[in-house]
Order: structure tokens, then C-alpha cells, then sequence
């Protein structure tokens, strides 16, 4: 009996490995520990985002685009993160004048990427980076992914991570509550 259950447990670890995505291999992120998860949809009903159920959570949207807004609202904004998904009407193609503004838009806020790639997201072109610089006084890091959906819809998520410490604990839950995200479309 006891050898059934170390080969049962064996079996859903080496499964649950092969789960991972690459950006969470990439950052060697640990399974998810085992929390209480909301599902909140878009306002527009194009995704569903599971989410831990003590964060505070608002909903935008307009002709465009929907978003969720959403963070741990326990803890001090250096220990936390803020997390902003959105699902948008609109081209996208991952070419030279996407990546010219993207650095424009860096450049703007004084942010330099430190990490990035092209890891396909739910098998769909993807491009992601994480960004560090300085905003309202604090050590500032964002991680930003962006994935074309069709030919007229892409989403994009990024998470604001204030402070020096858990950097990675923290780029780790982003990529956690993404790879929970369910597209409705």
C-alpha cells in the first residue's frame, strides 16, 4: 500500500513539472502554493482570471478594451504587487515598429530592460520582458507580456513590483495567475 501511494505522489509531481510553462521554468517558479482563488471575468466576458480571494479587484472597460485590476491590498506595497490584465480590440504584430514602442514607452518612464523573450503564451505569439527603474520613489520592477489572440485581439498583462525584496517570488506569482487565465472567445 505505502508503495501505491509513493508512486501515486511521484506520478503527480513528475505531471504536475511537465505543467509548467517556460517562463516558469525560466524563473525556476515553485508550484503554486495552495490558496483560496476567485474567478473573475472581464467585463466584456473575453477572459477569466483566477485570483487569490483576499485582493481587492476593479473592473474596467470601454469600446477597446476590458481590464481587471487587481492586488493584495494586506500587505505594504513593497511586499505586494499590483496585477492589470486586459483583453483588447486591435492589431498587433510583433515587428520592428511594435518593439521601437515599446522602447519609447520604456524610455519614457526611465525603465530598462533587464530580461525578455518571445516564449509563445497558450500557444499564441507572445513577447514579454521584465523592466527596472525607479517610480514614485520606490525600486520599481514590471514584468509585461503580450500575446496576439487573432488577427483583431490581443491581451496583455503586467504586474508593478515596488521595492528590493522577493523580486522573483513576485515575477513568480504573475506567471502563476497567468497560467490560470481562460480565454472565453
Amino acid at each position: 500500500m505505502r508503495k501505491i501511494l509513493i508512486s501515486i505522489v511521484i506520478c503527480v509531481q513528475l505531471f504536475s513539472c511537465t505543467n509548467q510553462s517556460e517562463l516558469s521554468k525560466k524563473y525556476s517558479c515553485p508550484s503554486d502554493k495552495l490558496e483560496k482563488y476567485s474567478t473573475i471575468s472581464d467585463f466584456n466576458k473575453n477572459f477569466k482570471l483566477d485570483i487569490p480571494t483576499i485582493w481587492k479587484t476593479e473592473l474596467y472597460f470601454n469600446k477597446y478594451q476590458s481590464e481587471i485590476f487587481t492586488a493584495d491590498t494586506t500587505k505594504q506595497l513593497t511586499k505586494s504587487l499590483i496585477l492589470v490584465a486586459s483583453f483588447s480590440i486591435g492589431t498587433l504584430d510583433f515587428n520592428s515598429q511594435f518593439y521601437k514602442k515599446v522602447d519609447s514607452i520604456l524610455l519614457k518612464n526611465d525603465l530598462q530592460i533587464i530580461d525578455s523573450g518571445n516564449q509563445p503564451y497558450q500557444s499564441k505569439p507572445t513577447y514579454w520582458y521584465v523592466a527596472k527603474g525607479v517610480k514614485n520613489g520606490f525600486s520599481y520592477h514590471q514584468f509585461n507580456l503580450t500575446a496576439k489572440r487573432s488577427e483583431n485581439t490581443y491581451f496583455n498583462v503586467y504586474s508593478e513590483i515596488y521595492g528590493n525584496e522577493n523580486i522573483n517570488e513576485r515575477i513568480c506569482k504573475t506567471i502563476s495567475l497567468l497560467e490560470k487565465v481562460e480565454f472565453l472567445e
